[in-house]
């Protein structure tokens, strides 16, 4: 019997190559485990990456348990934005792992006064990305070593990307030149 003839029960088996190591349980869990962190999962994104929102208080602490730890080592920092909801303005986290090949996306709610605390301290390229988030919606991170504006001009009034922000507010004065 040849090759061609041979049924799919006599085909030898194909030889399954892993390339990516399987994602962890969950960030949820392992955080749900170390005490004093609180969580909060918010399910998954389109490409099933993992969301979750994290206190103010904890985000810190956080930060260093998923950078450090030997099965999540999120090392690396994607990209930092700001959303500016009805009632609150919230940054937003994306994470990878270069030796696991898996996300996390992390987010936090500013109280109040607009302030959240920096990640600076645990992921450094959080730099101009806070600034950004900071000078175009007006959330001021708490430790950041530099914060101060980086797209709009200094004498800039307001924050331009937020929902309060309109065409012709008075303070829009830069075009009258």
């Amino acid at each position: 019997m040849n090759e061609e003839n041979k049924t799919p029960e006599q085909a030898p088996e194909a030889e399954v190559i892993e390339t990516t190591p399987a994602i962890p349980a969950g960030f949820f869990g392992a955080l749900l485990e170390s005490k004093g962190i609180a969580v909060e999962h918010l399910g998954n994104d389109a490409k099933g990456t993992e969301i979750i929102r994290l206190t103010a208080e904890a985000i810190l602490k956080a930060g260093e348990l998923l950078k450090g730890d030997a099965s999540s080592k999120l090392d690396m920092l994607l990209l930092v934005t700001g959303i500016d909801w009805k009632t609150h303005r919230e940054s937003v986290y994306h994470l990878y792992s270069t030796v696991h090949y898996h996300s996390l996306i992390i987010k936090i709610v500013a109280d109040a006064n607009d302030t959240s605390p920096s990640l600076y301290p645990v992921w450094p390229a959080v730099d101009w990305h806070e600034r950004e988030a900071y000078d175009l919606m007006g959330i001021h991170y708490e430790g950041h070593p530099d914060l101060r504006r980086i797209l709009m001009p200094t004498y800039w009034l307001g924050h331009p990307l937020r929902k309060d922000y309109k065409e012709e507010d008075p303070r829009l004065v830069w075009n009258r030149r």
